[in-house]
């Protein structure tokens, strides 16, 4: 008698939450009311509270702001949150749809936001959704400071996530004028 056995890679993606940045800021209080004097600051103190929400928890925490109004540099804050920008000509919500996009798993994710049409397109897409001000409930009243943010490299490269988002955008484009 022959034994055959199959060998079956299955492979768990890591749970992500993505969290639209000004979405939740403005469900904080203790943020929001920062945002017209130190928008630096109220997007710093949601980074720290985002890696005390993270720290001890096996997920990545990735939170997208637009990038029309935000400072040129880019930082890489302690506490392993991903901080994006987005790029004209996209804004925010764009730019988490075409991440979700883009992802080869996005029932992993969780979508941190009150955007209507956010949440409709993560759900098209078998994500989770969260709305802003549930999660900040999550996340308490108090800012953590975390210490200093350290400047991104000088002409970083992109990740192959942005490369082909803009593929994509090109892609898109070169199709609306054939039509």
């Amino acid at each position: 008698m022959t034994i055959h056995y199959l060998a079956l890679n299955f492979s768990v993606a890591q749970p992500r939450i993505v969290v639209d940045g000004y979405n939740l800021i403005y469900a904080m209080p203790e943020l929001a009311r920062l945002v017209n004097s130190d928008l630096e600051r109220a997007r710093d103190g949601l980074v720290a509270k985002l890696a005390v929400y993270r720290s001890g928890r096996n997920v990545r925490v990735t939170v997208v702001f637009d990038g029309r109004s935000a400072v040129a540099q880019q930082t890489r804050p302690p506490g392993g949150i991903e901080v994006v920008f987005s790029r004209a000509p996209q804004n925010a919500d764009t730019k988490i749809k075409n991440m979700l996009a883009l992802e080869k798993s996005p029932k992993s994710w969780t979508v941190v936001t009150s955007d209507h049409s956010i949440v409709l397109y993560a759900r098209d897409y078998g994500a989770k959704t969260i709305p802003s001000a549930e999660f900040a409930a999550k996340l308490g009243n108090t800012i953590p400071r975390l210490g200093p943010n350290r400047p991104a490299p000088k002409d970083a490269p992109l990740t192959p996530a942005e490369v082909s988002e803009w593929e994509e955008y090109f892609r898109q484009g070169r199709q609306d004028k054939r039509s």
